[in-house]
Protein backbone atom coordinates (compact mmCIF):
# COMPACT_ATOMS: atom_id res chain seq x y z
CA UNK A 1 0.00 0.00 0.00
CA UNK A 2 1.08 3.67 -1.05
CA UNK A 3 1.25 6.61 1.59
CA UNK A 4 -1.82 8.15 -0.79
CA UNK A 5 -4.04 4.82 0.04
CA UNK A 6 -2.67 4.22 3.62
CA UNK A 7 -4.24 8.00 3.55
CA UNK A 8 -7.18 7.42 1.95
CA UNK A 9 -7.79 3.99 4.00
CA UNK A 10 -7.18 6.05 7.83
CA UNK A 11 -9.27 8.97 6.21
CA UNK A 12 -12.27 6.37 5.73
CA UNK A 13 -11.88 5.02 8.78
CA UNK A 14 -12.36 7.77 10.52
CA UNK A 15 -15.94 8.22 9.27
CA UNK A 16 -16.75 4.82 11.50
CA UNK A 17 -14.55 5.18 14.03
CA UNK A 18 -15.59 9.18 15.86
CA UNK A 19 -14.66 10.33 19.07
CA UNK A 20 -17.81 9.83 20.72
CA UNK A 21 -18.06 6.28 20.42
CA UNK A 22 -14.99 4.86 19.64
CA UNK A 23 -12.39 7.49 21.17
CA UNK A 24 -9.56 5.29 21.84
CA UNK A 25 -9.74 3.82 17.66
CA UNK A 26 -10.34 7.33 16.73
CA UNK A 27 -6.93 8.76 18.82
CA UNK A 28 -5.26 6.03 17.22
CA UNK A 29 -6.26 7.00 13.81
CA UNK A 30 -5.26 10.39 14.04
CA UNK A 31 -1.75 9.34 15.76
CA UNK A 32 -1.26 6.94 12.22
CA UNK A 33 -2.73 9.78 10.60
CA UNK A 34 -0.07 12.19 11.46
CA UNK A 35 3.23 9.71 10.97
CA UNK A 36 1.42 9.27 7.65
CA UNK A 37 1.80 13.24 6.66
CA UNK A 38 5.28 12.78 8.40
CA UNK A 39 6.25 10.85 5.26
CA UNK A 40 4.95 13.38 2.46
CA UNK A 41 7.37 16.31 3.76
CA UNK A 42 9.36 16.17 0.67
CA UNK A 43 6.06 16.85 -1.48
CA UNK A 44 4.98 20.06 0.68
CA UNK A 45 6.44 20.05 3.97
CA UNK A 46 5.00 23.06 5.57
CA UNK A 47 1.74 21.55 4.99
CA UNK A 48 2.08 18.09 5.49
CA UNK A 49 3.90 19.92 9.13
CA UNK A 50 0.34 21.09 9.91
CA UNK A 51 -1.63 18.97 8.82
CA UNK A 52 0.39 15.71 11.19
CA UNK A 53 0.07 18.55 14.00
CA UNK A 54 -3.32 19.15 13.83
CA UNK A 55 -4.09 14.94 13.65
CA UNK A 56 -1.79 14.41 16.77
CA UNK A 57 -3.14 18.04 18.69
CA UNK A 58 -7.09 15.84 17.97
CA UNK A 59 -5.53 12.68 19.48
CA UNK A 60 -4.28 14.37 23.16
CA UNK A 61 -8.41 15.29 23.00
CA UNK A 62 -8.06 11.61 24.43
CA UNK A 63 -4.62 10.62 25.02
CA UNK A 64 -4.71 12.27 28.30
CA UNK A 65 -1.21 12.66 31.03
CA UNK A 66 -3.31 10.76 33.37
CA UNK A 67 -4.68 8.03 31.00
CA UNK A 68 -2.80 7.06 28.86
CA UNK A 69 0.61 8.29 29.70
CA UNK A 70 2.97 6.46 27.08
CA UNK A 71 0.52 7.35 24.22
CA UNK A 72 0.27 10.59 25.34
CA UNK A 73 4.51 11.01 25.50
CA UNK A 74 4.29 9.49 22.20
CA UNK A 75 2.57 12.37 20.78
CA UNK A 76 4.52 15.08 22.93
CA UNK A 77 7.53 13.59 21.20
CA UNK A 78 6.24 13.92 17.36
CA UNK A 79 5.23 17.09 18.53
CA UNK A 80 8.66 18.39 19.26
CA UNK A 81 9.85 17.02 15.81
CA UNK A 82 7.11 18.86 14.02
CA UNK A 83 8.00 22.20 15.50
CA UNK A 84 11.60 21.31 15.01
CA UNK A 85 10.39 21.45 11.79
CA UNK A 86 8.05 24.19 11.22
CA UNK A 87 9.20 27.39 9.86
CA UNK A 88 8.19 30.48 11.12
CA UNK A 89 8.97 34.09 11.70
CA UNK A 90 9.42 33.51 15.51
CA UNK A 91 12.06 30.60 15.25
CA UNK A 92 12.69 30.52 18.83
CA UNK A 93 9.20 30.33 20.10
CA UNK A 94 8.87 27.97 17.84
CA UNK A 95 11.58 25.69 19.61
CA UNK A 96 11.07 26.27 22.77
CA UNK A 97 7.70 24.87 22.55
CA UNK A 98 9.65 21.60 20.92
CA UNK A 99 11.72 21.99 24.16
CA UNK A 100 8.69 22.04 25.91
CA UNK A 101 7.21 19.07 24.21
CA UNK A 102 10.09 16.65 24.71
CA UNK A 103 10.15 17.67 28.56
CA UNK A 104 6.55 16.47 28.43
CA UNK A 105 7.58 13.26 26.90
CA UNK A 106 10.40 13.02 29.73
CA UNK A 107 7.95 12.87 32.98
CA UNK A 108 6.80 9.58 31.21
CA UNK A 109 9.76 7.91 29.86
CA UNK A 110 12.32 7.03 32.08
CA UNK A 111 15.93 5.18 31.60
CA UNK A 112 14.85 2.03 33.26
CA UNK A 113 11.64 1.47 31.67
CA UNK A 114 11.84 3.30 28.10
CA UNK A 115 15.59 3.24 27.49
CA UNK A 116 15.23 3.77 24.09
CA UNK A 117 12.65 6.75 23.70
CA UNK A 118 14.26 8.28 26.99
CA UNK A 119 17.97 8.19 24.93
CA UNK A 120 15.94 9.42 21.48
CA UNK A 121 14.01 12.43 23.44
CA UNK A 122 17.09 13.42 25.54
CA UNK A 123 18.93 13.53 22.32
CA UNK A 124 16.36 15.39 20.72
CA UNK A 125 16.19 18.22 23.28
CA UNK A 126 20.34 18.50 22.54
CA UNK A 127 19.58 19.20 18.95
CA UNK A 128 17.16 21.71 19.79
CA UNK A 129 19.18 23.43 22.71
CA UNK A 130 22.32 23.44 20.08
CA UNK A 131 20.58 25.80 17.66
CA UNK A 132 17.84 27.88 20.19
CA UNK A 133 18.81 31.27 18.45
CA UNK A 134 17.53 33.43 21.30
CA UNK A 135 18.28 33.13 25.32
CA UNK A 136 21.45 32.94 26.85
CA UNK A 137 23.82 31.00 24.25
CA UNK A 138 26.49 29.53 26.64
CA UNK A 139 23.61 28.15 28.85
CA UNK A 140 22.07 26.76 26.48
CA UNK A 141 25.21 24.92 24.60
CA UNK A 142 25.53 23.56 28.48
CA UNK A 143 22.18 22.21 28.34
CA UNK A 144 22.55 20.34 24.90
CA UNK A 145 25.90 19.13 26.15
CA UNK A 146 23.79 17.51 29.80
CA UNK A 147 21.37 16.31 27.28
CA UNK A 148 24.02 14.16 24.62
CA UNK A 149 25.68 12.61 27.76
CA UNK A 150 22.34 11.77 28.94
CA UNK A 151 21.11 10.06 25.52
CA UNK A 152 24.98 8.24 25.72
CA UNK A 153 24.04 6.73 28.99
CA UNK A 154 21.90 3.79 26.67
CA UNK A 155 23.23 4.50 23.48
CA UNK A 156 26.68 3.34 24.26
CA UNK A 157 29.88 2.22 21.95
CA UNK A 158 29.13 -1.22 22.19
CA UNK A 159 25.01 -1.25 22.28
CA UNK A 160 24.67 1.98 19.43
CA UNK A 161 28.23 3.08 17.81
CA UNK A 162 26.46 4.05 14.83
CA UNK A 163 24.31 6.41 17.23
CA UNK A 164 26.84 7.19 19.84
CA UNK A 165 29.26 8.43 16.96
CA UNK A 166 26.95 11.08 15.85
CA UNK A 167 26.05 12.11 19.11
CA UNK A 168 29.87 12.66 20.23
CA UNK A 169 29.95 14.67 16.74
CA UNK A 170 26.94 16.74 17.87
CA UNK A 171 28.72 16.99 21.27
CA UNK A 172 31.78 18.30 19.76
CA UNK A 173 29.47 20.87 17.64
CA UNK A 174 28.54 22.75 21.09
CA UNK A 175 31.58 22.76 22.72
CA UNK A 176 33.32 24.10 19.80
CA UNK A 177 30.70 26.84 20.13
CA UNK A 178 31.40 27.57 23.93
CA UNK A 179 32.64 30.80 24.73
CA UNK A 180 33.83 32.67 28.20
CA UNK A 181 36.62 32.16 29.75
CA UNK A 182 36.65 28.32 29.60
CA UNK A 183 36.67 28.05 25.91
CA UNK A 184 40.08 26.63 25.29
CA UNK A 185 39.40 23.54 27.89
CA UNK A 186 35.98 23.25 25.68
CA UNK A 187 37.99 23.50 22.60
CA UNK A 188 39.77 20.28 23.97
CA UNK A 189 36.71 18.50 24.69
CA UNK A 190 35.56 19.34 21.34
CA UNK A 191 38.61 17.67 19.72
CA UNK A 192 38.42 14.37 22.31
CA UNK A 193 34.62 14.03 21.57
CA UNK A 194 35.68 14.19 17.55
CA UNK A 195 38.09 11.99 17.78
CA UNK A 196 35.82 9.92 19.65
CA UNK A 197 33.91 9.76 16.58
CA UNK A 198 36.29 8.75 14.41
CA UNK A 199 36.62 5.53 16.22
CA UNK A 200 33.46 4.62 14.19
CA UNK A 201 33.84 6.96 11.32
CA UNK A 202 35.62 5.43 8.85
CA UNK A 203 36.72 6.18 5.21
CA UNK A 204 35.34 2.86 4.26
CA UNK A 205 32.12 2.74 5.91
CA UNK A 206 30.90 6.25 6.71
CA UNK A 207 32.94 8.41 4.07
CA UNK A 208 30.85 11.34 4.09
CA UNK A 209 30.52 11.15 7.92
CA UNK A 210 33.97 10.81 8.23
CA UNK A 211 35.32 13.68 5.66
CA UNK A 212 32.50 16.47 7.61
CA UNK A 213 34.15 15.04 11.39
CA UNK A 214 37.59 15.98 9.99
CA UNK A 215 36.20 18.96 8.48
CA UNK A 216 35.09 20.05 12.20
CA UNK A 217 38.28 18.63 13.79
CA UNK A 218 40.57 21.07 11.44
CA UNK A 219 38.50 24.42 12.54
CA UNK A 220 38.44 23.35 16.17
CA UNK A 221 42.85 23.00 15.53
CA UNK A 222 42.29 26.48 14.00
CA UNK A 223 40.58 27.86 17.12
CA UNK A 224 42.97 26.68 19.45
CA UNK A 225 44.72 29.79 20.62
CA UNK A 226 47.54 28.30 23.24
CA UNK A 227 51.65 28.12 22.87
CA UNK A 228 51.49 25.98 20.06
CA UNK A 229 49.92 27.47 17.36
CA UNK A 230 51.95 25.91 14.32
CA UNK A 231 51.68 22.50 15.52
CA UNK A 232 47.82 22.90 15.49
CA UNK A 233 47.76 24.76 12.23
CA UNK A 234 49.60 21.59 10.73
CA UNK A 235 47.28 18.89 12.39
CA UNK A 236 43.91 21.08 11.00
CA UNK A 237 46.06 20.80 7.24
CA UNK A 238 45.89 17.09 8.16
CA UNK A 239 42.26 17.51 8.46
CA UNK A 240 41.14 19.64 6.08
CA UNK A 241 43.56 17.45 3.43
CA UNK A 242 41.79 13.99 4.71
CA UNK A 243 37.89 15.79 4.54
CA UNK A 244 39.06 16.56 0.55
CA UNK A 245 39.75 13.00 -0.27
CA UNK A 246 36.14 12.65 0.22
CA UNK A 247 34.72 15.83 -0.82
CA UNK A 248 35.35 16.37 -4.40
CA UNK A 249 34.47 18.95 -6.62
CA UNK A 250 32.45 16.55 -8.83
CA UNK A 251 30.44 14.56 -5.82
CA UNK A 252 30.87 17.60 -3.31
CA UNK A 253 31.30 20.55 -5.03
CA UNK A 254 29.77 23.09 -2.08
CA UNK A 255 32.08 21.25 0.74
CA UNK A 256 34.70 20.75 -1.70
CA UNK A 257 34.94 24.56 -1.97
CA UNK A 258 34.36 25.01 1.53
CA UNK A 259 37.32 22.55 2.83
CA UNK A 260 39.18 24.38 -0.08
CA UNK A 261 38.80 27.83 1.85
CA UNK A 262 39.88 26.01 5.37
CA UNK A 263 42.86 24.71 3.93
CA UNK A 264 43.66 28.15 2.30
CA UNK A 265 43.28 30.15 5.62
CA UNK A 266 45.21 27.44 7.88
CA UNK A 267 48.06 27.88 5.39
CA UNK A 268 47.97 31.41 5.56
CA UNK A 269 48.14 31.40 8.79
CA UNK A 270 51.36 28.90 8.41
CA UNK A 271 53.10 31.06 6.14
CA UNK A 272 54.68 33.33 8.66
CA UNK A 273 58.81 33.42 7.93
CA UNK A 274 60.59 31.57 5.16
CA UNK A 275 57.81 29.17 4.37
CA UNK A 276 56.55 31.27 1.24
CA UNK A 277 55.40 27.75 -0.63
CA UNK A 278 52.38 28.00 1.76
CA UNK A 279 50.88 30.97 0.34
CA UNK A 280 51.29 29.68 -3.47
CA UNK A 281 49.24 26.60 -1.94
CA UNK A 282 47.18 29.06 -0.23
CA UNK A 283 46.30 31.14 -3.47
CA UNK A 284 45.82 27.83 -5.42
CA UNK A 285 42.88 26.56 -3.11
CA UNK A 286 41.54 30.12 -3.17
CA UNK A 287 40.92 29.97 -6.61
CA UNK A 288 40.00 26.44 -6.55
CA UNK A 289 36.92 28.00 -4.31
CA UNK A 290 36.18 30.38 -7.05
CA UNK A 291 35.38 27.30 -9.12
CA UNK A 292 32.15 27.14 -7.07
CA UNK A 293 31.70 30.11 -5.44
CA UNK A 294 30.10 33.06 -7.36
CA UNK A 295 29.09 36.96 -6.96
CA UNK A 296 25.30 36.20 -7.33
CA UNK A 297 25.40 32.85 -5.13
CA UNK A 298 27.49 33.70 -3.01
CA UNK A 299 28.49 36.66 -2.69
CA UNK A 300 29.82 37.35 0.85
CA UNK A 301 31.75 34.24 0.63
CA UNK A 302 32.83 35.12 -2.66
CA UNK A 303 34.52 38.54 -1.37
CA UNK A 304 35.82 37.04 1.32
CA UNK A 305 37.70 34.80 -0.72
CA UNK A 306 38.89 37.32 -3.11
CA UNK A 307 40.03 39.21 -0.02
CA UNK A 308 42.45 36.37 1.16
CA UNK A 309 43.42 35.40 -2.07
CA UNK A 310 44.71 39.43 -2.31
CA UNK A 311 46.05 39.33 0.76
CA UNK A 312 48.06 36.66 0.54
CA UNK A 313 49.70 37.90 -3.13
CA UNK A 314 50.63 40.91 -0.88
CA UNK A 315 52.57 38.57 1.28
CA UNK A 316 54.61 36.93 -1.41
CA UNK A 317 58.32 38.13 -1.23
CA UNK A 318 60.63 37.81 -4.22
CA UNK A 319 63.64 39.32 -5.62
CA UNK A 320 62.39 39.45 -9.09
CA UNK A 321 60.53 43.17 -9.24
CA UNK A 322 58.45 41.78 -12.54
CA UNK A 323 57.36 38.46 -10.75
CA UNK A 324 56.38 41.41 -7.75
CA UNK A 325 54.60 43.72 -9.76
CA UNK A 326 52.51 40.68 -11.04
CA UNK A 327 51.51 39.19 -7.77
CA UNK A 328 50.87 43.00 -6.42
CA UNK A 329 48.28 43.63 -9.64
CA UNK A 330 46.89 40.36 -8.56
CA UNK A 331 46.29 41.99 -5.48
CA UNK A 332 44.86 45.08 -6.18
CA UNK A 333 42.40 42.54 -8.82
CA UNK A 334 41.20 40.72 -5.78
CA UNK A 335 40.57 43.61 -2.94
CA UNK A 336 38.83 45.58 -5.98
CA UNK A 337 36.57 42.40 -6.50
CA UNK A 338 35.67 42.12 -2.79
CA UNK A 339 34.61 45.46 -3.18
CA UNK A 340 32.39 44.90 -5.30
CA UNK A 341 30.71 43.28 -2.67
CA UNK A 342 31.61 45.46 0.75
CA UNK A 343 30.05 47.79 1.15
CA UNK A 344 30.17 50.50 3.97
CA UNK A 345 26.76 50.23 5.21
CA UNK A 346 26.19 46.62 4.92
CA UNK A 347 29.76 45.37 6.15
CA UNK A 348 31.89 48.41 7.47
CA UNK A 349 35.15 46.25 8.90
CA UNK A 350 35.57 44.29 5.93
CA UNK A 351 34.93 47.26 3.55
CA UNK A 352 37.67 49.23 5.77
CA UNK A 353 40.02 46.20 5.73
CA UNK A 354 39.92 45.91 1.96
CA UNK A 355 40.05 49.63 1.50
CA UNK A 356 43.41 49.67 3.90
CA UNK A 357 45.23 46.83 2.16
CA UNK A 358 43.97 48.06 -1.41
CA UNK A 359 45.85 51.61 -0.21
CA UNK A 360 48.87 49.56 1.05
CA UNK A 361 49.25 47.71 -2.41
CA UNK A 362 49.09 51.02 -4.31
CA UNK A 363 51.30 52.50 -2.28
CA UNK A 364 53.87 49.19 -2.91
CA UNK A 365 53.30 49.50 -6.70
CA UNK A 366 54.59 53.07 -6.47
CA UNK A 367 57.89 53.58 -8.02
CA UNK A 368 59.80 56.76 -9.45
CA UNK A 369 56.91 59.00 -7.27
CA UNK A 370 53.90 57.28 -9.09
CA UNK A 371 51.57 60.06 -8.23
CA UNK A 372 48.37 58.69 -9.67
CA UNK A 373 48.92 55.00 -7.55
CA UNK A 374 49.90 57.49 -4.56
CA UNK A 375 46.82 59.21 -5.24
CA UNK A 376 44.53 56.49 -5.13
CA UNK A 377 46.34 54.81 -1.95
CA UNK A 378 45.33 58.13 -0.07
CA UNK A 379 41.72 57.99 -1.21
CA UNK A 380 42.01 54.33 0.12
CA UNK A 381 43.20 55.38 3.69
CA UNK A 382 40.39 58.00 3.88
CA UNK A 383 37.72 55.55 2.94
CA UNK A 384 39.09 52.78 5.95
CA UNK A 385 39.63 55.62 8.54
CA UNK A 386 35.49 56.32 7.84
CA UNK A 387 35.14 53.16 9.55
CA UNK A 388 38.66 53.22 11.80
CA UNK A 389 38.26 55.10 15.01
CA UNK A 390 40.32 55.73 18.25
CA UNK A 391 37.40 54.96 19.93
CA UNK A 392 36.60 51.84 17.97
CA UNK A 393 39.33 49.48 16.46
CA UNK A 394 42.19 51.41 17.35
CA UNK A 395 45.08 49.19 15.82
CA UNK A 396 43.45 49.59 12.38
CA UNK A 397 42.95 53.11 13.13
CA UNK A 398 46.58 53.92 14.29
CA UNK A 399 48.41 51.78 11.35
CA UNK A 400 45.78 53.05 8.55
CA UNK A 401 46.94 56.67 10.18
CA UNK A 402 50.66 55.55 9.67
CA UNK A 403 50.45 54.55 6.16
CA UNK A 404 48.14 57.41 5.76
CA UNK A 405 51.00 59.98 6.75
CA UNK A 406 53.60 58.26 4.46
CA UNK A 407 51.20 58.44 1.47
CA UNK A 408 51.08 62.50 1.90
CA UNK A 409 54.97 62.82 2.60
CA UNK A 410 55.11 61.08 -1.19
CA UNK A 411 52.52 63.18 -3.36
CA UNK A 412 53.48 66.10 -4.78
CA UNK A 413 51.35 69.26 -5.64
CA UNK A 414 52.69 72.24 -7.16
CA UNK A 415 49.26 74.31 -6.56
CA UNK A 416 46.84 75.21 -4.14
CA UNK A 417 43.45 74.60 -3.40
CA UNK A 418 42.53 72.81 -6.72
CA UNK A 419 44.97 70.11 -6.54
CA UNK A 420 44.25 69.65 -2.88
CA UNK A 421 40.83 68.96 -3.33
CA UNK A 422 42.03 66.23 -5.57
CA UNK A 423 44.43 64.14 -3.56
CA UNK A 424 41.76 64.65 -0.48
CA UNK A 425 39.44 62.75 -2.95
CA UNK A 426 36.97 65.08 -3.85
CA UNK A 427 35.21 65.33 -0.93
CA UNK A 428 33.22 67.82 0.93
CA UNK A 429 35.82 67.90 3.64
CA UNK A 430 38.34 67.83 1.57
CA UNK A 431 36.88 70.90 -1.05
CA UNK A 432 36.49 72.89 2.33
CA UNK A 433 40.01 72.13 3.22
CA UNK A 434 40.84 73.52 -0.30
CA UNK A 435 38.88 76.69 -0.08
CA UNK A 436 40.50 76.89 3.61
CA UNK A 437 43.84 77.17 1.68
CA UNK A 438 43.00 78.97 -0.98
CA UNK A 439 42.20 81.89 1.63
CA UNK A 440 45.13 81.35 3.36
CA UNK A 441 47.39 81.43 0.19
CA UNK A 442 48.90 78.39 1.47
CA UNK A 443 51.49 76.26 -0.69
CA UNK A 444 49.31 72.78 -0.84
CA UNK A 445 52.48 71.03 -0.08
CA UNK A 446 52.55 72.63 3.51
CA UNK A 447 49.20 72.07 3.89
CA UNK A 448 50.03 67.84 3.17
CA UNK A 449 52.78 67.84 5.65
CA UNK A 450 51.26 69.27 8.31
CA UNK A 451 48.28 66.48 6.86
CA UNK A 452 51.41 63.84 7.25
CA UNK A 453 52.46 65.30 10.63
CA UNK A 454 49.16 65.31 12.11
CA UNK A 455 48.40 61.66 11.14
CA UNK A 456 51.50 60.33 13.07
CA UNK A 457 50.68 62.15 15.64
CA UNK A 458 47.27 60.55 16.07
CA UNK A 459 49.11 56.92 14.94
CA UNK A 460 51.05 57.46 18.20
CA UNK A 461 48.61 58.11 20.41
CA UNK A 462 48.04 54.04 19.86
CA UNK A 463 51.69 52.92 18.96
CA UNK A 464 53.88 53.69 21.86
CA UNK A 465 57.45 52.88 22.73
CA UNK A 466 56.08 50.38 25.05
CA UNK A 467 53.24 48.96 23.99
CA UNK A 468 54.03 48.55 19.63
CA UNK A 469 57.95 49.46 20.12
CA UNK A 470 58.04 48.92 15.96
CA UNK A 471 55.34 50.51 15.22
CA UNK A 472 56.43 53.48 17.63
CA UNK A 473 59.68 53.39 15.73
CA UNK A 474 58.59 53.48 12.00
CA UNK A 475 55.81 56.23 12.90
CA UNK A 476 58.57 58.20 15.02
CA UNK A 477 60.56 58.70 11.75
CA UNK A 478 57.79 59.21 9.85
CA UNK A 479 57.74 63.12 11.48
CA UNK A 480 61.31 63.21 10.99
CA UNK A 481 60.75 62.93 7.24
CA UNK A 482 58.25 65.33 7.46
CA UNK A 483 59.96 67.80 9.38
CA UNK A 484 62.89 67.23 7.23
CA UNK A 485 60.64 68.09 4.49
CA UNK A 486 59.53 71.08 5.75
CA UNK A 487 62.88 72.04 5.94
CA UNK A 488 63.14 72.19 1.98
CA UNK A 489 60.53 75.50 2.22
CA UNK A 490 63.20 77.97 0.72
CA UNK A 491 60.84 80.51 1.31
CA UNK A 492 60.74 80.25 5.09
CA UNK A 493 63.25 81.87 7.38
CA UNK A 494 66.88 80.21 7.69
CA UNK A 495 66.08 79.76 11.59
CA UNK A 496 63.11 78.22 11.00
CA UNK A 497 64.66 75.48 8.57
CA UNK A 498 67.51 74.86 11.26
CA UNK A 499 64.50 74.25 13.70
CA UNK A 500 62.77 71.86 11.63
CA UNK A 501 66.35 70.35 10.59
CA UNK A 502 67.24 69.82 14.10
CA UNK A 503 63.34 68.34 15.15
CA UNK A 504 64.00 65.98 11.70
CA UNK A 505 67.00 64.96 13.51
CA UNK A 506 65.41 64.83 17.31
CA UNK A 507 62.97 62.08 15.97
CA UNK A 508 65.52 59.89 14.04
CA UNK A 509 67.66 59.44 16.93
CA UNK A 510 64.81 58.36 19.03
CA UNK A 511 64.60 55.28 17.06
CA UNK A 512 67.93 54.13 16.14
CA UNK A 513 68.21 51.96 19.59
CA UNK A 514 64.25 50.35 18.53
CA UNK A 515 65.51 49.36 15.12
CA UNK A 516 69.04 47.97 16.76
CA UNK A 517 67.04 46.15 19.65
CA UNK A 518 64.94 44.56 16.99
CA UNK A 519 67.77 43.73 14.07
CA UNK A 520 65.87 45.63 11.45
CA UNK A 521 68.83 46.09 9.30
CA UNK A 522 67.26 47.62 6.47
CA UNK A 523 65.56 50.21 8.74
CA UNK A 524 68.54 50.85 10.09
CA UNK A 525 70.42 51.39 7.28
CA UNK A 526 67.40 53.94 5.70
CA UNK A 527 67.62 55.95 9.23
CA UNK A 528 71.58 56.02 9.37
CA UNK A 529 71.26 57.35 6.10
CA UNK A 530 68.94 60.41 6.51
CA UNK A 531 69.94 60.99 9.65
CA UNK A 532 73.69 62.07 8.11
CA UNK A 533 71.66 63.47 5.59
CA UNK A 534 70.10 65.67 7.90
CA UNK A 535 73.21 66.49 10.08
CA UNK A 536 75.55 67.09 6.71
CA UNK A 537 72.71 70.20 5.73
CA UNK A 538 72.57 71.72 9.31
CA UNK A 539 76.37 71.94 9.30
CA UNK A 540 75.96 73.78 5.83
Amino acid sequence: MNLNQRLATLQASLEIYTRETFPQEWARTQYELALTYTHLLAQNRRLYVLKAMACLQASLEVYSYEQYPHEWANVQRQLGDLFCLLSTDDRYSTLRKAITCYENALKVYTREGDPQQWAMTQHSLANVYTFLPGGERQSNLEQAIMHYRASLQVNTYEEQPEHWANTMQRMGNAYRNMLGNESEQSLQQAIDSYRAALRVYTQESNPQEWAITYNYLGITYTLLTDNEDRMQSVQALYCFRNALRIFTREAYPEEWARANNLLGLTLLDLSAGEEQSYLRAAIDCFEAVLHVYTREQQSLAWANVHYNRGYAYTMIQTHDELQRKRYLHEAVSSFEGALRVYSRKETPYEWAKAQANLGNTYAALCEDDDQYLLRKAIACYRAALLVYSYENLQEEWASTQSHLARAYLHVRVRGTGKEVSEVLAITEEGKNKAEEIEQREKPGYQYLLDQAIACCDEALQVFTRSSAPLEWALTTRLLGEAYAAYSDDKGAAKGEQQKNLRQAVFYCEQVLPILMEYQQEKELATTRALLASLRERLQA
